[in-house]
């Protein structure tokens, strides 16, 4: 009884998705139509009626920073860009017009420069979601659990000498990639990450229209957000500059 239980229970959530889809077929075949026939206006609307329907994909966001990017609404089209990747850190494409996107934008800010091991490092915790890193270090475990019988069984010698440094080495990784899996969940959850929305806006010391005038950013920069106060986000710039935004200036990625 159980058993069944369990392999219903599966049939069901593997038939939620596909009926969601199929709910939302028509939007889709319309929107490509849209699309392919030049009418970004329509196919950006309509791929964000799937959205508003609940159904989160990289591609639909890609899909639609591309009909914003068509419409030369480039804030629009690094923002949804910039989710596209937050849902998959590997996606090429989107990281690519991204970068494309972000070429037509005024502010063009220079990162604070980190040592060569620390920006290699960095770049391999966000090339691949913290899923991926954890079932690597998972898939590592397994081949060094394998490893291990194979040592301690009655198999051949020459297969046990194989077996230990390739146990080792399994091991090591293993626990390489549990810490750049940690990694990357921090710096997924810890860093919440802005598009700036508004032409131009003056970013202050305070959380107050008084506060002094710190410096002017533009539409289409992309800004780390943190603590939100009376409508007001904190925000940190790559090159390390703080102050605060209207929260109605920004889009939270």
């Amino acid at each position: 009884m159980k058993k069944i239980i369990i392999i219903l229970s599966a049939i069901i959530l593997v038939g939620l998705p596909m009926q969601a889809q199929s709910h939302l077929q028509p939007y889709l075949d319309s929107a490509r139509t849209a699309y392919t026939s030049g009418d970004f206006v329509n196919a950006t609307r309509l791929y964000l009626r799937i959205i508003e329907h609940g159904y989160e994909s990289p591609m639909i966001y890609y899909n639609v920073g591309n009909g914003y990017y068509k419409q030369m609404q480039i804030a629009n089209a690094i923002l949804w860009y910039q989710r596209a990747l937050k849902l998959d850190p590997s996606f090429e494409d989107a990281r690519h017009n991204l970068k494309m996107a972000q070429e037509l934008i005024v502010d063009k800010i220079e990162p604070i420069a980190l040592p060569f091991y620390k920006r290699w490092y960095k770049s391999l915790v966000i090339r691949l979601s913290p899923n991926f890193w954890a079932y690597l270090s998972v898939v590592l475990f397994l081949v060094f659990i394998a490893a291990l019988f194979v040592i301690f069984s009655s198999l051949g010698d020459g297969l046990k000498r194989i077996s230990i440094p390739l146990g080792l080495l399994a091991l090591f990784l293993s626990i390489t990639t549990f810490f750049v899996a940690n990694s990357a969940h921090s710096y997924a959850v810890d860093r919440t990450l802005g598009v700036i929305t508004a032409p131009s806006v003056t970013i202050r010391s305070t959380p107050h229209s008084e506060g002094t005038k710190l410096f002017t950013l533009h539409e289409g920069l992309t800004v780390s957000i943190s603590t939100l106060v009376e409508g007001w986000y904190e925000i940190r710039l790559d090159d390390g500059r703080v102050g605060w935004i209207q929260e109605k200036d920004i889009e939270e990625v």
